[in-house]
């Protein structure tokens, strides 16, 4: 059984029963500007997080996705709504992920002005921007033709992504926007703005630049670092809070009347022989496990495929439902409510559903409210999906 809310979560919240929902698990904005969008402009404030503790029962978990530049605001404001923060869990991926950018190298370059050019005509660097931007649009889910609906250009987004002739490279703004829409790193932004630079010379003739970057080669000997000087750490994850809504008397009293305070040990064991549920949660990428060493102590959940973007999901930051399975699982007792403020496509919805739970999610976005009521039906009536 599920419903779904269309509108502002906080004016849902507050029609919500108190001590009405067993957990609530959630991927809220970041407070990255996420596509340029004013809802992610910042993490969601105390308010909401007020509400969600006002409706959970004591006891209650709450787990909640965070962008690692902006988790210690998304735990902090939990805190400050009442939480207890209870630990951190952190979805660890790398499959196709490049190489931090060696700065070394790229200020060599930088200082040299380096104006060469490929055989066909092509700067050097400019196939590896494409090709990075490719990668990044597959491993996000999108297509050139969404990215350039985002830009507002027509057929730029070819050239971007380009492995054959006419390849383009974003300005550093647009970089810096495709970088919050397919979650990509710093890995390549000096060589970007490097190439961004050569392309618009400062004053008459480029001048300007040419001693700009004379001025540069100058002071080389004093500002460059010396060695192996990169610009990422690699894996990249998600971190997400583990908070508790404190419980009434002690953690078995609390279970045995509302059924909440613990966690569901049992159920998500890695491994028969693992005494705990892994913290740790990673794609089975070839950097995370020459990362981990033994990975196959921890719970391994790739990347959102293509059967997670069923019904034209195309909602850029959709999860995996098995990880949101494993995290449902977890927290919520059997038969239990599980609460998403924040659903967008309805995969915490869709993973709620299939552990045996119930569900109430909210969705601001009326299309991919539609696309979260179309999965949810599929999941509870599946002969429909055949028919």
């Amino acid at each position: 059984m599920f419903n779904i809310f269309r509108g502002d979560c906080l004016e849902a919240l507050r029609r919500l029963p108190a001590n009405s929902v067993d957990s609530i698990v959630t991927d809220p904005p970041y407070g990255i500007s996420f596509q340029g969008r004013r809802w992610d402009c910042d993490v969601p404030p105390v308010e909401v997080w007020a509400e969600c503790y006002r409706v959970l029962k004591p006891g209650g978990h709450l787990l909640a996705f965070a962008g690692s530049r902006t988790q210690h605001r998304m735990t902090t404001r939990i805190e400050d709504a009442g939480f207890e923060i209870r630990d951190m869990m952190a979805w660890v991926y790398g499959s196709g992920f490049p190489k931090s950018r060696d700065v070394s190298a790229a200020m060599e370059s930088y200082q040299a002005g380096d104006r060469s050019i490929e055989p066909d005509g092509v700067r050097p660097g400019v196939y590896e921007v494409t090709a990075f931007l490719r990668a990044a649009r597959e491993r996000a889910g999108w297509s050139n033709r969404q990215i350039d609906e985002l830009f507002g250009t027509n057929g730029m987004a070819g050239h971007w992504t380009t492995s054959g002739s006419q390849p383009a490279v974003p300005t550093v703004a647009q970089w810096a926007k495709l970088k919050a829409v397919l979650a990509f790193g710093d890995e390549l932004d000096n060589l970007v703005e490097n190439l961004a630079t050569k392309e618009r010379p400062v004053g008459a003739g480029g001048d300007g630049a040419e001693r700009f970057l004379s001025s540069l080669g100058r002071s080389r000997k004093t500002c460059q670092p010396a060695g192996d000087w990169g610009t990422a750490l690699k894996p990249a994850l998600e971190p997400i809070t583990v908070a508790r809504k404190p419980p009434r008397g002690s953690v078995t009293a609390n279970v045995q009347v509302l059924g909440t305070g613990a966690l569901n040990i049992g159920g998500c064991r890695i491994g028969e022989e693992q005494r705990w549920p892994a913290n740790l949660i990673h794609d089975g990428g070839a950097e995370v496990d020459a990362s981990l060493g033994a990975a196959s102590r921890f719970f391994y959940c790739p990347k959102a495929t293509r059967v997670d973007r069923e019904d034209g999901n195309d909602h850029p930051t959709v999860k995996p439902t098995d990880l949101m399975r494993y995290l449902c699982r977890l927290v919520t007792p059997p038969g239990g409510l599980v609460l998403d403020p924040y659903m967008g496509s309805g995969s915490t919805g869709k993973a709620a559903l299939l552990e045996g739970f119930r569900f109430q999610g909210c969705e601001i976005s009326d299309s991919y409210a539609d696309i979260a009521q179309s999965r949810l039906e599929r999941v509870e009536r599946p002969e429909a999906a055949v028919a």
